[in-house]
C-alpha cells in the first residue's frame, strides 16, 4: 500500500509540473542564464547499516545554467565538485570515508515572482548524477589503534540520486545580473559499494549555495518578462 501511495503521489507530482509547464509556455519568454555557485556540504550516510556515523562539512563549488522556459518554470543544469563522507564505525572498526564527486544535476525549477519584481523565491527538484574522480579511504581498529587494509575497489565510480530544495533569486535590475541562494537535501538511490559483504551505505546530506547569475541577451530585460 505505502508503494501505491508513493506511486500515486509522483503521478501527482509530475501532472501538476506538466499543467504548470503547458500553461506557463503561453506566455513563454526564452532566457539562458549562466554563472558560479559555491557553498558548504553537510554530508553523511544513510541506509540499512548507517548506525554510529559521523558526519562532516565539506565544500562544493562549480557552474550553474539557467534557461527559463516561461514566468514561472526553469531548467537548471549544474556541473559541480563535490566532496562526500563520513566517519563510520562498525565491527570495531572506524573508517573515515571521504568521495570526490563530479556531480550533474538537472534540475526544474519553479518560480514565484513577487510584486516587487526584485525577490524571487523558487522551489528546486531533479536528479543528481554523479561520478566518482578521488577516493580517500582510511580504517582502524577501535581496540587496538591499529591501521586496517581498505578495499577501495569495491567503492562505485558513479552514483545516481535525487535533490530537493528551495531558494530565492535577487535581480538587480536592469542589469541582467541577479544573486541567488538555496538549499536542498540529497539522498543516493544505491549503495556506495557493490559489494553484499560491505556495510550498506548511501550518501545523503544538504547543501547550501550561494552563486550570481548573467543573463544573455538584453540586459534590461527582467528574469520573468
Amino acid at each position: 500500500m505505502r508503494n501505491l501511495n508513493f506511486t500515486g503521489t509522483m503521478k501527482a507530482v509530475a501532472v501538476a509540473l506538466l499543467l504548470l509547464v503547458m500553461n506557463d509556455e503561453a506566455n513563454a519568454q526564452f532566457a539562458f542564464s549562466f554563472g558560479p555557485k559555491g557553498g558548504l556540504a553537510v554530508t553523511t550516510f544513510r541506509g540499512a547499516d548507517a548506525e554510529n556515523i559521523e558526519g562532516r562539512t565539506t565544500w562544493f563549488g562549480g557552474l550553474f545554467t539557467n534557461f527559463q522556459l516561461g514566468k514561472v518554470v526553469a531548467l537548471q543544469p549544474e556541473l559541480l565538485l563535490t566532496q562526500r563522507g563520513a566517519d563510520v564505525t562498525s565491527n570495531n572498526v572506524r573508517s573515515n570515508i571521504s568521495i570526490n564527486y563530479f556531480e550533474v544535476p538537472v534540475l526544474a525549477k519553479i518560480r514565484f515572482p513577487l510584486a516587487n519584481e526584485v525577490i524571487f523565491p523558487h522551489l528546486l527538484l531533479g536528479p543528481n548524477f554523479a561520478f566518482r574522480t578521488d577516493l580517500d579511504l582510511a580504517s582502524t581498529d577501535t581496540q587496538s589503534g591499529a591501521a586496517v587494509e581498505a578495499n577501495t575497489d569495491d567503492i562505485r565510480r558513479s552514483d545516481i540520486g535525487a535533490l530537493v530544495g528551495a531558494g530565492i533569486d535577487i535581480q538587480t535590475q536592469g542589469s541582467g545580473v541577479f544573486f541567488t541562494l538555496d538549499g536542498r537535501y540529497g539522498w543516493s538511490f544505491g549503495d556506495i559499494n557493490d559489494n553484499d559483504n560491505m556495510v550498506a551505505l548511501r550518501n545523503a546530506g544538504w547543501t547550501f549555495a550561494a552563486g550570481i547569475g548573467f543573463r544573455l541577451g538584453n540586459a534590461s530585460e527582467d528574469l520573468d518578462e
